[in-house]
C-alpha cells in the first residue's frame, strides 16, 4: 500500500470542492489569506492523510498477530441491511453517505464493525469527496473533565500530523467536508455515555453539512439517535465466507483441507460461526487441532486458546514458539482470566504499560509465582491475546476479554461470584446487555450463574415493584416503544420492540435481554403470536394512523387499555411475562435441584 500514491492531489481536489462553502465561512478573507489558507490546508492534511492511513490501512487480527496486514488483503465486503427493507452494497461509502448524513452501523461482537469502518476511511481518501476523520469513541472514557468534541476531533488531527490553526478548523467544520468516523460506541463507559451523547447531539446541530457514521453492538434500537438511520452489518454468507478464508495467509495445506470442509458441511452446519469473520478465523485456527466444532461459544473459545498456547502460531503448520513465563497451561490460563477480569471490570481494552504493570501485581498473590514481564512477552509473542501498538497495549479481540471473565467468574467461590457477578452488572448494564460475558457464563455452570448473580439481581429489582401484576412492573420499567419493519422477501411486517433508554430502567433492559433464555418455545404458539402482531398492527393504523418505520411510544399506554392488552398478545408481552415470573421460575427450579440432592442419600 503506498500512502503517498493514495492521497496524492487529496486535499486539491476537496479545496475545489468546497471552495464556495469555505468562501462563505471566511469571506473576511483577502486573497493572500485565502492563499495562505490553502497552502496551510494542503500540507495540513496531507501530512494528516498519510499518517491515518498506515495507521487504519492495517490492522492486527487473530490471524495476523505480530505484523498488521493491508485490510484489502484479507477483507471480504459484507452487505448493510436497513430495517428489513433493502440491502446496501457496502463496499462503496457513497451507498451508506446517500441515504442520510447521520448513519449507525450495528452488529454483533466480531462482525468487524470496526475494520469495515476502516474500509469506510480508506474508501473516502480513494473518492477525494470529503476530508475521512476516524475516532475511536473507547478514549472518550480516559477524559474525567468537562470537554468539547471540536477540541477533541482537532487533537486526533494533530496528534497524526495535521498543523492546521484552530481557527481554519472551525471554518472547514462549517463548510462541511468532514465524514467523521465513530468507532465503538458501545465501547464508552455507561456513565459516560449520555455525557458523549449531549455533545454530539450539538456537535451534530452546529456542524449539520457534514457526515456521521457511528459504529457499535446493538442496543435497543438506539431510540435516542432520532436523526441516524441505523444499518445492520450482515453476516457473511457461504460464498463470502470460502472467499475470506481464500484470501488469509494460513499454512496451504490445511487451510485447503478446511475449505472443502466449509463448502461441503461445516458452514450449513455450523452457519452462526461460520458467518461471522472472527468467528470463521477461530475455526480455521482450531481446524487442524479439533476433530469436532463445539456447539457452545465458550467451548468455541477454550478451543482456540488451547490452539493459541500449543502452536503459538497456527498459520505455520507445527511452528511453536517457546514461552518465556514459567506458569503451566492451567496456571497461565487463571493468571490470564484475572488480567480479564480486573480489565473488564475496568472497561479497559487498551492499556499503558503502567496500566498493565498495576494489574499484574494485583494477579501475582493468586496464581503461582511468575515473571510479569515475561508472562506480558508470552502474551503479546507467544500466545498472542494481546498485541502492543504504540506505546499500548491492546486485545487481539475484545471477545477473549470477555469469554475469560466469564471463566474468572466460573471458577469463584458462590459467595464471590455474586459479590463480583452482581457488582459487575450494576458497573455497566449498558455492556453486560450487548457482551457475551453472561451468556457464556450461564452456558458454563447454569445452576450458579442462576442463584448468585441473575437471582439476586431480579430480587432487589423487584424490591421496589408495587404492582399487584409484575407484569405491569416491567412494562413501566421497559418503558417500551413499537414500531413495525417490512419484511423484503415475504411481504410481512415484523414487530420490534425499542426499550426506553434512561438510567432508571436500564436493569429493566438488562433483565429483558437476560430473560430471552428463558422463554418457552416449546408453548410459544407462532401462529396466535402472528395473529395478535397483526392485531396491534391493524388497531395502530385503525386508531392511531400508524405508518411502517414509526417507533410509537407506549410508555403510558397503561392508560389505553386496549393498546396494553393488544400488546401483552403479541410476543413483546411473552417475553415481559417471562421476566415477570422469573423470579418463581428460579426459586422453585432451585428447591427442585435441592430435592433431586437430598434424595441421592436416602438408602
Amino acid at each position: 500500500m503506498d500512502e503517498t500514491n493514495l492521497v496524492a492531489g487529496f486535499a486539491k481536489a476537496i479545496l475545489e470542492k468546497y471552495t464556495d462553502p469555505l468562501l462563505k465561512s471566511i469571506s473576511n478573507f483577502c486573497k493572500d489569506e485565502w492563499e495562505k489558507f490553502m497552502i496551510d490546508f494542503d500540507l495540513s492534511f496531507k501530512n494528516y492523510l498519510e499518517n491515518s492511513v498506515k495507521k487504519y490501512g492495517k490492522i492486527k487480527t487473530i490471524l495476523y498477530r505480530t505484523e498488521p496486514k493491508y485490510i484489502y488483503d484479507f477483507f471480504v465486503c459484507p452487505d448493510l441491511r436497513k430495517g428489513d427493507n433493502h440491502r446496501i452494497n457496502g463496499s462503496s461509502v457513497n451507498n451508506i453517505l446517500s441515504l442520510s448524513h447521520f448513519v449507525i452501523i450495528q452488529g454483533t461482537g466480531g462482525i468487524g464493525k470496526s475494520t469495515f469502518l476502516k474500509h469506510l476511511f480508506i474508501n473516502e481518501i480513494s473518492n477525494k469527496d470529503l476530508i475521512p476523520v476516524f475516532i475511536e469513541l473507547k478514549d472518550l472514557n480516559s477524559i474525567n473533565e468537562d470537554y468539547d468534541i471540536s477540541d477533541f476531533v482537532f487533537q486526533r488531527l494533530y496528534d497524526l500530523g495535521s498543523t492546521l490553526k484552530k481557527e481554519y478548523m472551525e471554518y472547514a467544520l462549517r463548510s462541511g467536508c468532514f465524514l467523521f468516523l465513530l468507532d465503538g460506541y458501545d465501547e464508552i463507559f455507561t456513565d459516560k455515555k449520555d455525557l458523549f451523547f449531549r455533545k454530539l447531539d450539538g456537535f451534530c446541530d452546529r456542524y449539520s453539512e457534514n457526515y456521521f457514521v457511528i459504529s457499535s453492538r446493538p442496543y435497543s434500537e438506539f431510540v435516542e439517535f432520532q436523526r441516524f438511520s441505523v444499518l445492520a452489518l450482515e453476516s457473511l454468507n457461504k460464498n463470502q465466507a470460502l472467499e475470506l478464508v481464500e484470501k488469509v495467509d494460513f499454512d496451504e495445506e490445511i487451510k485447503q483441507r478446511f475449505l472443502t470442509a466449509l463448502d461441503e458441511r461445516l458452514y450449513d452446519k455450523h452457519t452462526s460461526f461460520a458467518s461471522n469473520p472472527l468467528l470463521l478465523s477461530i475455526m480455521l485456527l482450531t481446524f487442524d487441532n479439533f476433530a469436532e466444532i463445539p456447539e457452545k461459544l465458550h467451548l468455541f473459545y477454550a478451543n482456540a486458546f488451547e490452539t493459541l498456547y500449543s502452536k503459538h502460531d497456527a498459520t505455520k503448520a507445527g511452528y511453536r514458539r517457546e514461552l518465556r513465563c514459567s506458569l503451566s497451561f492451567d496456571s497461565f490460563k487463571k493468571a490470564f482470566s484475572y488480567f480479564c477480569f480486573l480489565t473488564y471490570y475496568q472497561g479497559k481494552i487498551e492499556l499503558t504499560y503502567d496500566e498493565v504493570s498495576v494489574v499484574l501485581k494485583k494477579i501475582s498473590p493468586h496464581v503461582p509465582p511468575f515473571e510479569p514481564t515475561n508472562f506480558l512477552y508470552d502474551l503479546i509473542n507467544s500466545v498472542c491475546v494481546l498485541y502492543k501498538e504504540g506505546l499500548n497495549y491492546k486485545f487481539t479481540h475484545r471477545s477473549f476479554q470477555e469469554y475469560f471473565t466469564a471463566v474468572f467468574l466460573k471458577e469463584l467461590s458462590d459467595q464471590n461470584m455474586k459479590k463480583l457477578g452482581t457488582e459487575l452488572a450494576k458497573k455497566d448494564l449498558f455492556r453486560l446487555s450487548s457482551d457475551s460475558v453472561f451468556p457464556m457464563l450461564l452456558d458454563m455452570t447454569e445452576q450458579r450463574f442462576e442463584q448468585n448473580i441473575l437471582l439476586p439481581l431480579i430480587i432487589e429489582v423487584e424490591s421496589t415493584c408495587e404492582d399487584a401484576d409484575k407484569y405491569d412492573f416491567y412494562y413501566k420499567l421497559l418503558s417500551p416503544g413499537i414500531s413495525y419493519h417490512l419484511h423484503p422477501s415475504k411481504g410481512e411486517v415484523r414487530l420490534v420492540l425499542c426499550i426506553g433508554v434512561n438510567a432508571e430502567n436500564r436493569m429493566g433492559d438488562f433483565l429483558f435481554q437476560m430473560s430471552r433464555h428463558y422463554v418457552d418455545t416449546q408453548t410459544e404458539h407462532s401462529q396466535h403470536l402472528e395473529d395478535a402482531s397483526q392485531k396491534l398492527l391493524d388497531y395502530l393504523k385503525r386508531e392511531l394512523n400508524y405508518e411502517i418505520d414509526v417507533t410509537v411510544p407506549c410508555n403510558k399506554s397503561l392508560e389505553n387499555k386496549k393498546l396494553y392488552s393488544l400488546i401483552r398478545e403479541t410476543w413483546i408481552g411473552l417475553h415481559i411475562d417471562t421476566m415477570a415470573s422469573l423470579r418463581t421460575h428460579l426459586e422453585k427450579k432451585h428447591k427442585n435441584e435441592e430435592m433431586d440432592l437430598n434424595a441421592l442419600l436416602i438408602e
